[in-house]
């Protein structure tokens, strides 16, 4: 998964204390038994001996096709088969083995929604009661694709094949990206596979690697045993420099060396496909570099580190490309309830982190197949309209769940809950089932009502859910629905293991949790079939009468729109507002702004890198009528915000310069404003006026080096960082029109990795109750 600072608890997961090791994933130091870490689940292993690959297998069957039927009748446990739920997941396991498996935003994620849409498919009663179904596509800032992974040893004079795969590139650094790519050119499809061969060096110590002279590193093939890299086990993330020595010295070629251990400390490859543990190289150039199982050798009659040290040489086979932007989507189900106008969404995400993916999350992928199959197979027609959605790059950090809900504003006004599953929870003493979920106690309003609610119609079906947790931070896909719906995630622990995010993490890591499975697609059943049946309230906002929209029509970075304007989304609907999104890609219009109390303007920014070739030549830029749109808004009397970036922001951090931070100038100079270059790299801002926009706020934070100064023909300065001004009110028309400029996006407050960074929350409410008083 891809998730925050808080979901779940990890008692050994938990030591290493890097920001964004996995995904937006922190997690804190042995933490006790429940739920807190950011989402890196782990998942269950039968026993020491380490789970095998999978292979694809055919779509089960579920039933037979039927007439429509309108029976509501809840569905008890048995229906669901975790029999059915395993051979789904073979089926997802077994696409792209060892080149990538269903990695983000490549062909395998793409496959594993065309295996999903051919079950689908096949549900023939569904398709006669008027299953829909939508293929979603977005980019995301990088993806790295694997299109050959291989790895040849010699022993005894004969050469065999052991199962390889290879680290992904870095998610938003497109320089330390391309070290993984093989050619090292950016958005090349070419198949140019390097190839290198040499002698065997194992590495298995610090000391040993330290000692090496350089003549014995060159030119060989290191097989480094990863368990010195494991951020798991090492706490860090200082590997990288023990193969950077290994680089300069001369090797051909890298291969890291997973291997299953049974102690409660060992390492079991953690992070390995993801590439966290080597994406800081800083090497001149880089090998081929490799991840293997060191079980997978036994194919090739090679036993532990003692034989592999006998090997005589090894040869390398590595094509890889790396795209900026790539290219992912989403697999959207409709199945129609008895009651049109309300829904519930279900949703996991299909992606995986360079592995097979069983644990993180195919699992949960299958159980939405099962929840459809079950639906199909007795017929049965839930109480609202049903959407599963399986998200595509959630491992990039919730790029899939945040395009749906940007583009789904319409199906969020009627939907009564969002459940969404991520993962297992490993290594606890006893089989667990979680739901954590974003309470309004900043509001003075702590329930949890839809989690709540879940576990109310779980019990009813013989499931005891049992941990619930108000989480108040970065999760995963669940996080990206805070600000619109009431949701919760769901995720299940056992004590067999811990293996999300390694190469152990495959079908059969999860075969002996059978029961559990069934209990968690007995769960998901009963929440399509059973949610909206009495329409219960889980909202403590008050009903809408007015109306608020987020405009990103040039905002691409998914993560500086209005799913992630969770605290503020929020303070609007506390004061009645119903907030809409108008979708990157989508033009404004006066119809979008009509009736509108606020609107607000997301930066212009996209993802293009200048190398990126063929694919850059897209420009973002508002269109005259965009803004003659907004313009006019404000002279009938509306009030606009507008907002600047100097980068593109995730959960806090700063990446790379934002090239299109002027586009904002043609729209804001019509109110006398100008975006001037200059950032500030304080964190602090000091109001130093009096305005209900500012009512209780003494200071405005900001993200150092994200503000862009700005210069104002008139108005007032609400605040300042160096004497420069970062938040201003600029009156305009004859009707009473404002527009608030802000020289920072990120002071609306979006959520961030380290929950002790200080954030705008006074400010957010006061800005909302003026928008709707004024």
């Amino acid at each position: 998964m891809g998730g925050g600072t808080g979901r779940f608890r990890w008692p050994r997961l938990g030591r290493s204390g890097l920001p964004g090791v996995q995904g937006p994933r922190l997690w804190s130091a042995r933490a006790p038994i429940a739920v807190a870490a950011l989402g890196l689940l782990a998942a269950a292993c039968t026993g020491t001996t380490p789970p095998s690959s999978s292979t694809t297998s055919a779509p089960p069957t579920t039933g037979s096709p039927g007439p429509p039927t309108t029976s509501t009748q809840p569905a008890a446990p048995p229906l669901v088969s975790s029999d059915r739920v395993f051979a789904y997941l073979e089926g997802l396991t077994g696409i792209q083995p060892f080149s990538g498996w269903r990695n983000s935003a490549t062909e395998g994620e793409d496959e594993a929604f065309a295996y999903v849409e051919d079950v689908l498919g096949s549900f023939t009663h569904l398709g006669t009661a008027g299953l829909e179904l939508e293929r979603e596509s977005f980019n995301v800032f990088l993806a790295t694709e694997l299109w050959d992974t291989r790895l040849f040893v010699t022993a005894g004079g004969q050469e065999r094949e052991v199962p390889a795969d290879a680290p992904r590139g870095h998610r938003h650094d497109v320089t330390q990206a391309l070290r993984f790519d093989s050619d090292g050119v950016l958005n090349d499809r070419d198949r140019n596979p390097v190839e290198v061969a040499g002698d065997v060096l194992v590495v298995r110590s610090v000391e040993v690697a330290r000692d090496l002279e350089p003549e014995a590193v060159n030119g060989t093939v290191a097989f480094v045993d990863y368990a010195l890299l494991d951020p798991a086990t090492t706490g860090s993330t200082s590997g990288a420099l023990l193969i950077a020595d290994l680089i300069d010295a001369g090797a051909a070629g890298i291969v890291l060396v997973t291997s299953f251990s049974d102690s409660a400390d060992g390492s079991h490859g953690f992070l390995a496909g993801d590439g966290t543990a080597v994406e800081q190289l800083t090497t001149e150039r880089t090998p081929p570099m490799l991840y293997v199982r060191l079980e997978d050798f036994a194919d090739a009659d090679i036993a532990g580190w003692d034989e592999l040290e006998s090997v005589e040489g090894a040869r390398v086979i590595w094509d890889t490309d790396v795209f900026s932007p790539g290219r992912s989507g989403n697999l959207v189900a409709r199945i129609p309830g008895a009651d049109p106008t309300h829904a519930v969404i279900l949703g996991a995400h299909i992606d995986s982190p360079n592995a097979p993916g069983a644990i993180d999350n195919g699992i949960n992928s299958a159980v939405l197949l099962e929840v459809a199959g079950v639906l199909n197979e007795e017929q049965l027609q839930p109480a609202v309209d049903v959407y599963l959605v399986w998200f595509g790059s959630e491992e990039l950090w919730l790029y899939g769940s945040q395009f749906f809900v940007n583009t789904h504003q319409d199906l969020l006004d009627r939907t009564v809950g969002a459940f969404l599953m991520d993962a297992i929870v490993g290594a606890i003493p006893r089989r667990t089932l979680f739901l954590d979920g974003w309470s309004h106690s900043r509001f003075g309003d702590d329930r949890l009502a839809f989690p709540e609610y879940v576990a109310t119609l779980a019990g009813q079906n013989g499931v005891t859910i049992d941990e619930i947790e108000d989480t108040q931070s970065i999760s995963s896909d669940n996080t990206v629905f805070s600000g619109f719906v009431p949701q919760c995630g769901f995720a299940f622990g056992s004590e067999l293991g811990d293996f999300a995010h390694t190469p152990y993490g495959t079908a059969a890591s999860v075969a002996a949790l059978g029961d559990t499975v069934e209990q968690v697609a007995t769960v998901a059943l009963t929440v399509a079939l059973e949610t909206g049946r009495d329409l219960p309230e889980l909202r403590p906002i008050p009903a809408p009468d007015r109306r608020a929209v987020v405009v990103a029509s040039h905002t691409e970075v998914a993560h500086m729109t209005a799913t992630m304007l969770v605290d503020f989304d929020r303070a609007l609907a506390w004061e009645g507002f119903d907030v809409d999104a108008v979708p990157y890609a989508q033009p404004v219009t006066a119809n979008d702004l009509a009736g509108s109390e606020l609107v607000v303007v997301l930066p212009v920014i996209d993802y293009p890198s200048p190398q990126g070739g063929d694919l850059s030549v897209y420009d973002e830029a508002w269109t005259d009528d965009e803004i003659e749109s907004l313009v006019t808004y404000v002279e009938n009397g509306g009030l606009l915000v507008v907002t600047a970036g100097a980068a593109r922001v995730v959960f806090g951090m700063v990446f790379d310069p934002n090239e299109d931070w002027t586009d904002m100038n043609p729209l804001v100079e019509r109110f006398g404003v100008e975006y001037e270059m200059g950032t500030f790299s304080s964190s602090r801002a000091q109001v130093g006026a009096i305005h209900p926009v500012l009512d209780g706020v003494s200071a405005l934070a900001l993200t150092p080096n994200n503000a862009v100064a700005f210069s104002i023909a008139g108005g007032q300065v609400l605040a300042e960082a160096g004497g420069t001004p970062v938040a201003a009110m600029v009156e305009y028309g004859r009707a009473g029109g404002q527009v608030l400029v802000l020289a920072d996006v990120t002071m609306l407050g979006f959520p961030r990795l380290r929950a002790e960074q200080p954030d705008n929350f006074d400010f957010l409410g006061s800005l909302a109750r003026y928008a709707a008083t004024r």
